[in-house]
């Protein structure tokens, strides 16, 4: 490491060092940056490889690890033939609040949540009522939890193609390219891709599955991580 001279060196003193330097055949510091994170040297964690999943179960296992107690927002959307599924979940871990927003075109209903200290509130739109449980006893992880989130990554034929950031840290994103095992799973087909942070969970996917019957596309983002916040809605009236 460089230490700062006791005393500063004139100019014309400091020119005529360099170029003494410079004739010597000596070199400067190595002061290159070091080389980009690619998907050869990215830290793949426990699950994830280059070639893509080695261990659902334990890629899955790492994820909910990695995030659990951590402020965040996740959505998923489920369309196939008959409409889409929307769902949008919230915690705000630090103020012990979390929201879900739930919408289906299908059967066009709509549906808000609030969970707080008061209990869980639940609003209708189309009615504008709010249903109260004040006694409701819930958790965060209760609100946060996406069920069946590695459904559609299961058989998954995967090719990792490139380094991104997301959420301020690095994560590999991988093109899905086809099924492993066709006769193991309803589809035979399967397109889009998955996004993995090196921080070791799953920050996103759009993976479109299917055969000849039917196609299913199932989008995931998680977002706000750690910062995520959930504010009392407009909805809920104060007592």
């Amino acid at each position: 490491m460089l230490t700062r001279p006791r005393r500063a060196l004139s100019a014309i003193a400091l020119v005529a060092l360099l170029v003494l330097a410079g004739c010597a055949g000596l070199s400067a510091p190595d002061s290159q940056p070091e080389p980009e994170t690619t998907v050869e040297n990215f830290s793949y964690p426990p699950g994830w490889s280059q070639d893509g999943i080695t261990d659902l179960n334990s890629a899955m296992t790492t994820h909910y690890d990695t995030v659990e107690n951590t402020s965040r927002t996740t959505r998923l959307v489920i369309t196939d033939d008959d409409g889409n599924r929307t769902i949008v979940r919230t915690v705000d871990v630090d103020a012990g609040t979390g929201s879900i927003q739930f919408s289906d075109t299908t059967l066009g209903s709509h549906r808000d949540a609030y969970y707080s200290s008061e209990g869980v509130f639940e609003y209708d739109p189309a009615t504008e009522e709010v249903e109260r449980h004040p006694d409701e006893n819930w958790t965060t992880t209760d609100v946060a939890v996406t069920a069946g989130l590695e459904r559609p990554l299961g058989s998954l034929e995967l090719n990792a193609t490139e380094t991104v950031t997301v959420e301020g840290t690095t994560a590999v994103r991988y093109a899905v390219i086809g099924i492993t095992d066709p006769d193991s799973v309803p589809s035979n087909d399967a397109s889009g891709h998955v996004t993995v942070s090196e921080a070791g969970y799953v920050a996103s996917y759009n993976v479109t599955r299917g055969n000849d019957e039917f196609t299913r596309q199932t989008e995931y983002r998680l977002s706000e991580f750690g910062t995520a916040t959930v504010d009392r809605p407009s909805w809920l009236p104060e007592e």
